[in-house]
């Protein structure tokens, strides 16, 4: 038997600045959306990067009290109202008093109320709002008092308003650990947005990281949904423009720029002048060359650079990282290991498509073992993106060596004989030391 439970009252998320804006000489749109089953409005910032196709004008907030308008209608009912209620409460309560003692028939009907609030709009306003009032999805503030009332429509009850200040509140559970302030200018180029990628652009924007460039030019597909932080939606879409908007969704103040093609193809002066030493460059396409590349512009611009790889099947992976100045290269580091380490790397232009890739014989895991592997290399990001910030404390740079691998399993049947190198499963190395390649 299906339960029924009492619908909630109606609330409205709005952006700070509207309150503190105070009483306006025009009248104000309320862009957001309304989700029905919950009887919630969320009210977007003016100012915020979203998706406008998503968001429509769901209210308004009107110069002046359109609902003193009904007034002298709840007089006429000759009904004892609570003069502490608002004017819409009072007219709603009158209509719910008038309704039980003389029936439906006597009651003010939803068009001749919004005949009587258009009396008091301007023109282009009444019109706009003319066909709401028989919906609950719309709402109509007005000033009172130096306070805002937000009427729902069609049911005339007080919406319960909540404010947020979306720079602030989006990252306030950070405080204490990440400094937004620090954070929103901290910077990540991105040479791929697959599987590692994804996540690392969603994690760092949730850290607070304020500006992203990603280069990739694969088209995000089905194939890619069980590994991937996009979804359905994004199919046919370039993954930059797909994480783009999943970075928006948690910070649309973000700044991104993207590039649908090989990190070679990027301008390398507007790499350089976007990043700075403030950022990282974070090569996670699984190819040594593009990381190579990348690893050279991180040193030349003074940032960081790590290069994230899984391999076969994701039984493991690999960490790499450099700061720009002390310690051995992504170019030291390929002399050492040489190319074919247990990293898969397809030996194919950058972001082939999959057609390409179904060519070779490559099976990239399971996206929780992508996942394990990309975690420990975001924290490693945090550590080395807040390396000369005095009040961080860094979890796991100083514990982990510049080459780490991560054991997913530590079972031959899934990793082949290489699985046999790691003691257990979920291990992580921490004594892996990479030497400087001998020079001439």
């Amino acid at each position: 038997m299906e339960i029924s439970k009492k619908r909630p009252e109606p609330r409205i998320m709005l952006p700070s600045d509207i309150i503190s804006a105070g009483k306006q000489d025009k009248t104000v749109e309320l862009t957001g959306y309304y989700v029905e089953n919950s009887n919630y409005f969320n009210i977007m910032a003016a100012d915020a990067n979203i998706d406008r196709s998503k968001v429509e004008v769901v209210g308004l907030i009107v110069t002046e009290n359109i609902f003193a308008a009904l007034k002298q209608e709840v007089k006429s009912l000759g009904v004892e109202v609570d003069k502490n209620l608002t004017a819409a409460e009072r007219f709603q309560a009158a209509v719910k008093s008038r309704k039980e003692q003389q029936g439906k028939g006597t009651c003010i009907s939803a068009q001749e109320v919004a005949a009587k609030l258009a009396a008091s709009l301007d023109k282009p306003t009444a019109t706009a709002i003319a066909d709401w009032w028989n919906s609950e999805n719309r709402v109509i503030g007005y000033w009172e008092d130096d306070n805002l009332h937000i009427i729902q429509c069609k049911t005339f009850v007080e919406v319960k308003v909540e404010t947020y200040s979306l720079k602030l509140d989006v990252f306030s559970r950070n405080t204490g650990i990440l400094e937004s302030s620090i954070m929103l200018d901290k910077g990540a180029l991105l040479i791929g947005c697959g599987s590692v990628g994804s996540l690392v652009a969603v994690e760092l924007a949730k850290a607070g990281v304020g500006r992203f460039m990603l280069v990739d030019n694969d088209i995000f597909g089905y194939h890619n949904i069980c590994r991937h932080q996009c979804g359905i939606y994004d199919v046919g879409r370039y993954k930059t423009d797909a994480v783009a908007d999943r970075i928006l969704q948690i910070n649309p103040y973000a700044t991104i720029v993207k590039k649908n093609c090989m990190i070679q193809e990027v301008d390398r002066d507007e790499v350089i002048a976007f990043c700075g030493s403030s950022s990282i460059a974070i090569g996670g396409a699984d190819n040594r060359e593009g990381d190579l590349y990348a690893c050279q512009l991180a040193v030349e611009a003074g940032m960081p650079f790590m290069s994230v790889g899984c391999w076969e099947r994701a039984f493991a992976g690999e960490i790499f990282y450099c700061l720009p100045q002390g310690q051995p290269t992504y170019d030291d580091f390929l002399a050492a290991v040489g190319y074919v380490s247990g990293r898969v790397t397809q030996n194919r232009r950058f972001y082939t498509t999959e057609e390409d890739l179904e060519k070779v014989s490559f099976e990239p895991g399971i996206s929780a073992d992508v996942n394990f592997v990309t975690i420990i290399a975001i924290k490693m990001a945090l550590d080395l993106l807040n390396r000369d910030n005095p009040g961080y404390t860094q979890r796991l740079v100083p514990h982990l060596t510049q080459y780490t691998l991560v054991c997913n399993t530590n079972n031959t049947d899934i990793g082949g004989e290489q699985a046999a190198i790691f003691t257990y499963p979920l291990q992580v190395t921490t004594s892996i030391v990479v030497p400087y390649k001998n020079k001439d």
